[in-house]
């Protein structure tokens, strides 16, 4: 049975593909939805593709059945990036492999716009086609893009500035600050709606389930962590539907990117009386858990910091790094300092523990240019925390930052470089802040830094940082950043808390209701102690490629041996650096992690 699509007009970028969407074919013990419509947007702008590489935004119309509140029409829609060889098969289901891959929190599809043309690429250069499907999960829905379009087409970021934090009008619209109640609908947004959009979007690319074998399912962050729960769904509710199985629908394997797939690290697939026990508890706790999602709790729009208006903030920094990258920084004059940005500004960029309580030294504080802004607010040696990315260092005078750990450490005799890897595994490393609050300081990019010695930043006796430990492009990564030329957004504004907190239950702690679909579980700690099962429990029966960044407190995870005994740790990197790395590296090597995802993806084809 087929079901025609529907024309519709998205202005004149927009090219509407007019195709049948097939059935996905399945043994027919249950009939699962498929989109009914498609709306396809070739995507300009983008440097990165080179002339080599097309990408288009493709939007399917899908309304979910788990969304049952009331809710905007915009969110009966789901939709990705296509990243392909212009040398290639116009059909995805005609090349030799795709890759679906899920954002992590609070990202969105613009997150892997680096990444994606790379593996494209490296792949044709093996003469081997593949695709690379960049995810904007439902919930990007409910973010107003107005401004960032407008200060586009005016080429000045003020304009966004004047939308979103001041109250301008822009063709008749104001910016409206979205309240958890405003967005309660979200809080049916978790990891079963997720998991079907992304079954969707699978059936839509490859509609014989025959063609699966080709099929990888990747994710980066929260994205890694969803691979595991979507290998082992069953999304019929029914062992004879094996072509709606997670493990089919990914036929091909897994790319956790900085995070790892795991289906039952507990172990209590084995317990029997147990599992079920501690999945009944667990679903009390659940349905709780989900009353207070759907009754203005679902996002964290909160008094005491707003993710909607600190993301805003950000993309500010990277519109106006973007499209004036050497003027000095006026965001502190254009962005207000109020409740729902600034603790999170002195928990993440403070200088030493008085900030916390004065507000000193964060970003605002400095004479900085647009561009070593944005370096402010995410390269690892000034943000904490795991918002990192190696992007190059100030090109001013400098000084150590003492929170949440002195830059020290290194220096103290015999147990210093011991004393180190504390810090440095757990997110931190060479922190610093410009040292006069007076001078300009401007930033060097990433092939800008010293060359590394023997002396590295890592012992504190070296320069704060190096060529090895650099290797993301802050003009790449401001462009990918910017909202404005682009449909998706490299931001999620309003993830859904459901979706963390549906995931932690699955994993074992309260998979009843929808979450008993997470259906084929392995390994784990009980079922090690009791059954000489793995003690990790990654999904078996499909190849696994993980990619851990090598200064990422992500990979601590391999202390509890839970990750994958063939996981591959890329040195030098950071959380963001395995998706953001530029393609020209320092080291004159090709980039690590898409080189390892295309040579993954094109063995065996």
């Amino acid at each position: 049975m087929n079901r025609p699509l529907t024309a519709l007009t998205c202005g004149t970028a927009t090219a509407l593909v007019l195709t049948a969407l097939p059935l996905a074919a399945h043994a027919d013990p249950a009939r699962l939805g498929v989109p009914d419509r498609e709306i396809v947007t070739p995507i300009t702008g983008d440097p990165g593709l080179g002339d080599d590489v097309e990408a288009s935004y493709v939007r399917l119309h899908y309304p979910s059945p788990h969304s049952t509140m009331a809710h905007p029409e915009s969110c009966d829609w789901i939709g990705y990036v296509r990243y392909h060889s212009k040398r290639g098969p116009a059909d995805t289901a005609d090349t030799d492999a795709v890759l679906t891959v899920q954002p992590g929190t609070y990202s969105g599809a613009a997150n892997l716009n680096i990444q994606g043309p790379q593996v494209v690429r490296k792949a044709a250069e093996k003469g081997k086609h593949v695709e690379y499907v960049a995810l904007q999960r439902r919930s990007n829905c409910a973010e107003d893009r107005t401004g960032w379009e407008a200060a586009h087409r005016a080429d000045d970021y003020h304009v966004a500035a004047d939308y979103y934090f001041h109250g301008k009008e822009i063709d008749g619209h104001t910016y409206h600050y979205q309240t958890p109640q405003d967005l309660a609908y979200l809080g049916e947004y978790g990891l079963t709606l997720t998991l079907d959009d992304w079954r969707a979007v699978i059936e839509h690319l490859l509609p014989d389930p025959a063609r699966r074998t080709k099929s990888f399912c990747g994710g980066h962050s929260l994205g890694a962590f969803l691979t595991g729960p979507m290998m082992g769904w069953n999304f019929a509710g029914d062992p004879n539907a094996a072509d709606y199985a997670g493990f089919n629908l990914c036929g091909g394997g897994l790319i956790p990117e900085d995070g790892f797939a795991m289906t039952d690290p507990i172990g209590l697939s084995g317990t029997g009386v147990i599992d079920q026990v501690m999945s009944a508890a667990g679903g009390v706790l659940k349905k709780g858990v989900n009353l207070l999602m759907t009754n203005g709790l679902g996002v964290a729009q909160l008094p005491v910091i707003a993710a909607s208006e600190v993301m805003n903030t950000y993309y500010l920094a990277a519109m106006a790094a973007d499209q004036r990258p050497d003027a000095e920084s006026d965001i502190k004059s254009i962005v207000p300092r109020e409740l729902r940005t600034e603790p999170w500004m002195r928990l993440f960029y403070g200088k030493d523990y008085l900030d916390l309580f004065t507000g000193a030294n964060v970003p605002d504080d400095f004479r900085v240019t647009n561009t070593a802004h944005l370096g402010m607010f995410f390269d690892q040696n000034s943000a904490e925390y795991v918002l990192q990315a190696g992007m190059g260092f100030y090109d001013c005078p400098v000084e150590g930052k003492t929170y949440p750990l002195p830059n020290g450490l290194a220096s103290v005799p015999i147990l210093g470089p011991t004393l180190f890897v504390v810090p440095l595994r757990v997110g931190y490393g060479q922190n610093y802040t410009p040292a006069n609050h007076q001078q300009l300081c401007g930033w060097r990019n990433y092939d800008g830094v010293a060359p590394s010695s023997i002396d590295g930043p890592i012992l504190g006796r070296g320069p704060a940082t190096d060529q090895d430990h650099e290797v993301t492009d802050i003009r790449q990564f401001a462009h990918a950043m910017n909202p404005g030329w682009q449909p998706t957004g490299y931001f999620e504004e309003y993830t859904p808390l459901r979706l963390i907190t549906d995931t932690v239950f699955a994993m074992g702690i309260g998979r009843d209701g929808d979450l008993a679909k997470m259906t084929y579980r392995s390994g784990g700690i009980l079922n090690f102690l009791l059954h000489g099962d793995r003690w990790q429990s990654t999904p078996a029966g499909r190849r696994n490629l993980t990619l851990f960044s090598g200064d990422s407190p992500v990979q601590n995870a391999g202390l509890g041996v839970l990750v994958p005994y063939n996981a591959k740790f890329i040195p030098g990197y950071r959380h963001y650096d395995v998706v953001t790395a530029a393609e020209k590296q320092n080291s004159g090597m090709p980039e690590l992690a898409s080189s390892d995802i295309a040579n993954f993806m094109i063995q065996g084809t």
